[in-house]
C-alpha cells in the first residue's frame, strides 16, 4: 500500500500494464446532481474510475492514435498551414523542427489514462490486469487528482519493470553465448576419447559436492556437469545425480554409493556395456529403496 492506494487485483511485482485505478465519492447523490463539472457526469454510484493501457501504449502519440484516432504529426502540420497570416512572427520551418526535436522527449512525457464510467464496484474489479483503490473522498477534486495522478507513477514502475525483464533475458542470452563458446566438444560425454566415469567421478560430482554451501559456485559446477552429459539419452540419471548431491544435511555412505553407481552406469552406457549396465541398475534400485525406508 503507497499512501493509501491500495492494490485489490495483480501482482505488485509484475505488474501487468493495463491498469484500473478507482475512488469512491462520499457525496449525497444529490449534490452531484447538482455539480456542473464534467467529472461530476462520469460518476456512477460513487464511484470514480481511470483507466490506463501501457503495454500497447507507449507515449502521447499511441494514446492519441488509439483512443481518438488521431495523428499527433498531421494535425501539427494542419496547423502549420494555416499560419499564413502569422508568417512574420512565426518561422515553420522552426516550428517543425521544435515538434521533431520533441521525439527526444517522449519517454519524459507521460502516457494519458482516462476517465471511464463504471457503475458497480463488482465491475471494476472484472477489469483485466491491476486493480487499484485510491480511498475514499468527500472532496470530488481530490479524488480525480487521485485517480488521474496514480497512472504516472504507476506507469513508471511498469517500464522499469520491462526494462529489468529485458536486462535479464540479455544477460542470459549473453551467459548461453559465452557457455556455449566455452565448451569443447572433445571433452563432453558423446566424444569417445573420453573416460567417462573418471570425469564423473574425479571432476564434475566433486565439484559440485566442495560447493554445495556455495549457491553461485554450486551454479556453476552444476552448469559444466550438464554440459558435459549434453547428447546422454537418460537424462533422468543426470537429475538423480543432483538430486542425491542436493540433500539436505551431509552426504552419507549410501549416498555416496549411489553416486559411484550411477557414474558406473553412465559409462557403461556410453560404452555399450549393456549387461553391466543391468547389473547395476539393479543395484541402484536395491539401495535406492534403503533411502526411502
Amino acid at each position: 500500500m503507497l499512501l493509501g492506494i491500495q492494490q485489490i487485483q495483480g501482482d505488485p511485482k509484475n505488474l501487468h500494464g493495463h491498469l484500473t485505478v478507482y475512488a469512491k465519492i462520499d457525496l449525497d447523490p444529490a449534490d452531484l446532481l447538482q455539480m456542473k463539472h464534467p467529472i461530476a457526469s462520469v460518476i456512477h454510484n460513487g464511484f470514480l474510475v481511470a483507466q490506463g493501457n501501457f503495454k500497447e501504449q507507449t507515449n502521447l502519440k499511441d494514446f492519441l492514435q488509439s483512443e481518438m484516432g488521431l495523428s499527433l504529426e498531421e494535425g501539427l502540420e494542419e496547423i502549420i498551414d494555416r499560419l499564413d497570416g502569422l508568417e512574420s512572427a512565426l518561422d515553420p520551418q522552426k516550428l517543425r523542427d521544435k515538434i521533431e526535436n520533441m521525439k527526444d522527449f517522449e519517454d519524459f512525457i507521460p502516457t494519458p489514462a482516462k476517465i471511464v464510467p463504471f457503475h458497480s464496484e463488482s465491475e471494476i474489479l472484472a477489469q483485466p490486469g491491476d486493480v487499484f483503490f485510491a480511498g475514499t473522498f468527500k472532496n470530488i477534486a481530490n479524488a480525480n487528482l487521485s485517480v488521474n495522478a496514480f497512472p504516472i507513477l504507476y506507469q513508471a514502475y511498469y517500464r522499469e519493470c520491462q526494462l529489468e525483464k529485458v536486462r535479464v533475458e540479455i544477460e542470459s542470452l549473453i551467459h548461453q553465448i559465452e557457455k556455449g563458446a566455452q565448451v569443447d566438444e572433445s571433452q563432453q560425454y558423446t566424444s569417445t576419447s573420453v573416460n567417462t566415469q573418471d570425469r564423473l567421478l574425479k571432476e564434475f560430482i566433486p565439484g559440485m559436492i566442495y560447493n554445495r554451501k556455495d549457491p553461485k559456485e554450486f551454479a556453476e559446477a552444476e552448469d559444466r556437469f550438464r554440459v558435459f552429459m549434453q547428447g546422454y539419452n537418460f537424462p533422468n540419471d543426470v537429475e538423480a545425480i543432483l538430486v542425491l548431491i542436493k540433500v539436505p544435511g551431509d552426504l552419507t555412505h549410501t549416498h555416496s554409493r549411489l553416486l559411484e553407481l550411477y557414474a558406473k552406469k553412465i559409462s557403461a552406457m556410453h560404452e555399450e556395456r549393456f549387461a553391466e549396465v543391468e547389473q547395476t541398475l539393479e543395484e541402484i534400485k536395491r539401495l535406492s529403496m534403503t533411502l526411502n525406508q
